[in-house]
């Protein structure tokens, strides 16, 4: 699974825009898949919403990101949205907390662990909270960060290309029971 920040790792929050290579980076990695032909995941997680919210403010919001995802041009890269997309809103908690990343994990597969996990951000200090849960995790130099792991998106195509050794499903329905972590599993 990679999981994604949206804000100031895809999207240049002050201008609504794509970063560069943002598109071409997401094109990729979609494209991408192991030796049996399975594609990895992508998904996002985002601060966005209040909290505690009404289910009438959490569709709300639902709404609002999904707009925002379409103007990007980038919705089809995390859809169904209602499985690729996890908000503060819905889960009453903001990164890097342990809560908001098991939901959007479990959201694709719920036995899913975050070992298979890779999450892609701006914020140091939520890499470093991820590696901490036992994600593998990618700090972006995006607007206004001094340093990174990487300095432009599209650096991420060719570390996760390396990374993509085994089976890692696209969608995981009821009608998968026998898929097991293994075959989920992101090799560094």
């Amino acid at each position: 699974m990679l999981l994604f920040d949206l804000g100031n790792t895809l999207e240049d929050q002050t201008q609504n825009e794509l970063l560069p290579g943002a598109l071409e980076t997401l094109r990729a990695l979609e494209a991408m898949a192991d030796p049996e032909g399975q594609s990895p995941v992508l998904a996002l997680v985002s601060d966005f919403g209040e909290f505690p919210a009404t289910p009438e403010q959490v569709r709300a919001s639902e709404q609002e990101y999904e707009a925002i995802l379409e103007d990007l041009g980038i919705k089809q890269f995390f859809t169904p949205t209602r499985e690729r997309v996890t908000l503060s809103a819905q889960v009453g908690a903001f990164k890097p907390d342990k809560k908001i990343f098991e939901a959007a994990v479990a959201k694709i597969y719920i036995a899913l662990t975050f070992q298979n996990v890779l999450f892609i951000t701006e914020r140091k200090s939520h890499v470093t909270a991820a590696r901490a849960l036992g994600m593998q995790a990618v700090h972006f130099k995006g607007p206004g960060e001094v340093t990174g792991d990487i300095e432009q998106l599209v650096e991420l195509i060719p570390f996760v290309e390396g990374s993509l050794a085994v089976a890692i499903p696209r969608t995981v329905t009821e009608s998968s029971p026998a898929m097991t972590i293994e075959a989920m599993r992101i090799d560094q």
